[in-house]
């Protein structure tokens, strides 16, 4: 059984990019690609969380790849989470967009290690909580479920739950210092951005 795993959400409809972002290439890989190459740094088995009937680009990794889909199109970032957490036996797992070109593993295992003493995991960014970088147990796939029925579909609720911790910013610069993981691509001038951020010495 894997002790770890990875949920890469990629069910977003990428209205404000106008294609898909998953399959946009930065510097000789896709988004997904480079989502999947971070996240596979640090866990046993991936699971990539996609729109149902959507493709996704080719990938590839030398851990345990699987796709699953979210019930429903366009029910939100939480409903991927549970779709992701239904599908693994792996007791801890972080948790990250495919749109975050810059993801730093050291983050990631920072987020990990975390969990020994919390049920969730997240940075504190600027004063807000990052959820859409965490790590999770899935123990708490029960109380995200309620949480859903009672109407959220934000990933906020995996902070709100009993155990949830938030990592102080003197923490995880520590692993890293520049804040790329943060880095969303959501626009193409993000993609721009973004670009010239991964071009830099």
């Amino acid at each position: 059984m894997p002790r770890t795993a990875a949920i890469v959400l990629a069910g977003g409809r990428s209205r404000r990019m106008g294609r898909d972002k998953a399959a946009l290439v930065l510097r000789g890989r896709s988004l997904l690609q480079r989502a999947l190459d971070a996240v596979g740094a640090v866990v046993d088995e991936i699971v990539v969380v996609g729109a149902p009937g959507r493709a996704l680009p080719e990938v590839r990794s030398a851990r345990t790849l699987r796709r699953v889909d979210d019930p429903v199109e366009g029910e939100g970032p939480l409903a991927g989470l549970l779709a992701g957490l239904a599908s693994t036996e792996a007791e801890r797992c972080v948790v990250v967009g495919c749109d975050q070109p810059a993801l730093a593993p050291a983050l990631l295992r920072l987020l990990l290690d975390g969990l020994d003493g919390a049920r969730s995991v997240a940075p504190l960014v600027e004063g807000r909580a990052q959820p859409l970088v965490s790590a999770v147990r899935r123990e708490i796939r029960g109380e995200l479920e309620a949480a859903f029925a009672g109407g959220e579909r934000a990933l906020r609720a995996l902070t709100q739950i009993d155990g949830a911790a938030l990592l102080d910013e003197a923490t995880w610069r520590t692993a890293d210092p520049d804040a790329r993981s943060f880095v969303g691509v959501n626009t193409p001038e993000d993609l721009a951005r973004a670009e010239a951020m991964l071009a830099a010495p």
